[in-house]
Order: C-alpha cells, then sequence, then structure tokens
C-alpha cells in the first residue's frame, strides 16, 4: 500500500513539472509574438529615395611619374670643388647644386678678355685711320665696319670671349626648376662625367595606367580619378584624366595618363590604387548600409506610417559608398523615387518593425 502511495505521489511531481515546462515554452512563444508584432521601437535614419547621376567606378593599379623631371650634369669636365645639396633637398629654380674648379677656366677668360681689348684697340685705329673719330661714329657705314672687324680680328677676339665666359659658368651647375635632388653621382674632389644628379618635381604628379579596350567608357579626358597609396587607402586624391593613348596593344590593353596634385605622401615611381569614375545619370542611388540580405536575398526597408517594410531589390552598380538599386519584380517588389528608404538602424529589423526615424540630410 506505501510502495502504491509513493509511485501515485511520484507521478504527480512528474505531471507538475511538465505542466511548469509547458508553460514556460507559452511563455516564450508569446514573447517572440510580442516581438514580431514590433512593441519594441527601433531607431533609424531615413533618406528621400531619388533619381541621381551615379558614379560608377573602376578599379586599377597605377604607376607615378613627377611631371617635371631632369637628368643634370655638367657641360665641361673638371674636378667638382663643392657640393652644395644632398639627395632628398628641395631647391629652387637657378639654385646652385654644384661647382667644379675654376683654375684653368678663370685663367682662359682672363686670356679672352685681354685679347678680345687689344682686338677693340686695334679696330678703333683702324676706323681713325679711315677718317672717323672713333669706332663708336655712327656715320661708318656698315659693310667699312665690317671689313674693318675682319682685319683686326675682333670678330673672332669676341667669339673666343663668348667661350671662355660659357665655360667659367658652365663650372656652376645650377636647377633648371624647382624641385627635389636625387640620385647624387659625383662627389667632391671627383673628377665630373656623365651626369651628377637628378632633380624631380613632384608637385604634380602622372598616374600612368593601363585600361582594356572594353573599359575605355571610364577614362575618357576630363574624367575624374581617385588614387591612393597602398598603405593609406584613406587619404585619397582626386584628378584628372589628361590622355589616352588612341592605340590598344597586343594584350587589349590601352595606355591612359592621369595628372594629380601631391598631398606630401606620394613620389616618383610609386605604385599606387585608382579609381577611375564615369557619371551615369538618372539612377535610383542609395548609401551602401541601405541594402541587407535576408534570406540570402537583397532587401531594401522602406519606412511607412511608423514601420518598416522590406522591399526585395537588385544592386545594379557599385562604388565605394553606393548602390545602384531596381526593385526585384521576381517577388513582387515595387520601389519608386520618392519612397523614404531606411539608410542606417536596419541590422535587425523585421518586416513591419515599428521605427522612429530621423531624416539624414543628403550630402
Amino acid at each position: 500500500m506505501i510502495k502504491r502511495l509513493f509511485i501515485m505521489s511520484l507521478a504527480v511531481a512528474m505531471l507538475s513539472g511538465c505542466g511548469k515546462k509547458e508553460k514556460k515554452k507559452d511563455d516564450t512563444a508569446a514573447q517572440m509574438a510580442r516581438l514580431e508584432h514590433s512593441e519594441i521601437v527601433v531607431e533609424v535614419e531615413v533618406m528621400e529615395l531619388r533619381e541621381a547621376p551615379f558614379r560608377q567606378q573602376l578599379a586599377t593599379n597605377g604607376r607615378l611619374r613627377a611631371r617635371e623631371k631632369s637628368i643634370l650634369a655638367f657641360r665641361t669636365g673638371g674636378i667638382i670643388e663643392r657640393v652644395h645639396v644632398v639627395n632628398g633637398q628641395r631647391v629652387a629654380a637657378g639654385a646652385v647644386l654644384a661647382e667644379l674648379d675654376r683654375t684653368d677656366a678663370r685663367s682662359s677668360l682672363t686670356s679672352a678678355q685681354m685679347s678680345f681689348e687689344q682686338a677693340k684697340v686695334n679696330l678703333n685705329d683702324r676706323i681713325i685711320g679711315l677718317g672717323y673719330e672713333s669706332l663708336y661714329d655712327p656715320e661708318i657705314p656698315e659693310r667699312a665696319m665690317e671689313l674693318a672687324r675682319m682685319q683686326t680680328n675682333y670678330n673672332q677676339a669676341e667669339l673666343t670671349l663668348q667661350n671662355a665666359q660659357r665655360a667659367y659658368n658652365d663650372c656652376t651647375l645650377r636647377a633648371p626648376f624647382t624641385g627635389k635632388v636625387a640620385d647624387i653621382k659625383g662627389n667632391r674632389h671627383e673628377r665630373s662625367g656623365g651626369e651628377f644628379c637628378t632633380l624631380v618635381d613632384d608637385s604634380r604628379l602622372i598616374v600612368e595606367f593601363s585600361v582594356l579596350e572594353t573599359e575605355l567608357d571610364f577614362v575618357r579626358v576630363g574624367n575624374t580619378v581617385r588614387v591612393t597609396s597602398f598603405f593609406d587607402s584613406d587619404n585619397a586624391v582626386v584628378g584628372r584624366i589628361v590622355s589616352v593613348n588612341p592605340l590598344v596593344n597586343r594584350n587589349g590593353q590601352v595606355s591612359v595618363e592621369a595628372e594629380i596634385a601631391n598631398n606630401g605622401t606620394f613620389i616618383d615611381g610609386m605604385n599606387v590604387k585608382l579609381l577611375a569614375e564615369m557619371e551615369v545619370p538618372d539612377k535610383m542611388v542609395v548609401p551602401k548600409g541601405a541594402v541587407v540580405m535576408r534570406d540570402n536575398l537583397e532587401v531594401l526597408f522602406v519606412y511607412r506610417d511608423g514601420r518598416a517594410y522590406w522591399t526585395y531589390v537588385h544592386t545594379r552598380g557599385s562604388n565605394s559608398e553606393e548602390y545602384v538599386v531596381v526593385p526585384n519584380t521576381d517577388r513582387g517588389a515595387e520601389l519608386s523615387p520618392g519612397d523614404m528608404v531606411i539608410v542606417a538602424g536596419n541590422m535587425n529589423l523585421a518586416n513591419g518593425t515599428n521605427v522612429v526615424a530621423t531624416v539624414r540630410p543628403r550630402q
């Protein structure tokens, strides 16, 4: 009898426990139902959908070269006496970069000056002998002056002096334009031979890159490009395409050049990343954050009467910031300019969720 009572008590306890579990399940289901009916209000940002120009982008790599670059060398041979610059130094146009020993050049110049002065005296005597006051007399006929200059060797002395002056000046190497010094090859006390250094003006740079012939619409002269280094993708410089080579090479590519201003991070010869842009008019454009995935399909949430309703879409183009969207008609979706679309706060939204919307201003 006691054993039977124990078994009955145990059964009652088990049934009581099951009832509690069933009650707990019912409470959870009710809670989920309340969530599905969007009793929780989510804060979101919305934006009016409009048709606008879309910046379609082509990503590629390129190489930089300075807009102006020159290999500099002394015009005459000699021993380098002074070097005034170091690699990387920025110099102004006309600045002295290096000098040769002038001993021989100075001696030649002095000799040439003396010979010229003697020729001038001889010419003056010749002119006076012809009955004129001096070689500066304005009445001297041009032909008579020409003959007198030849007879006194004046012309040759003048030419020798000019050459000696040029050789003396050529002992000084000057910067032909403002830029940075690179690749110095000559040292003090060495004999100059060939190039001395390279001067680079990298304030403006040319980006050289190639595109496929099927991508030529992206690279019309005047189109914009965005250039970044491989180590600093956030610091972009905007430039414009300046030339497109009208030939397709054997690889089906076309050479293109764009020009950019140097922001201080680029140097000649650097490899860079490049986005070529082409503007396509009249597209429905949304920020990339507006499109989310639901059941492996692209979804855009539309805001109406305080609720978020998902709309299936297709993305038909993208750049670094935006998508072009069209409604997924296979899913019965509709989307039109003027709709208010949710662009932030949409990651955990369900269809019909209550939302509080703040309008994001357009850039």
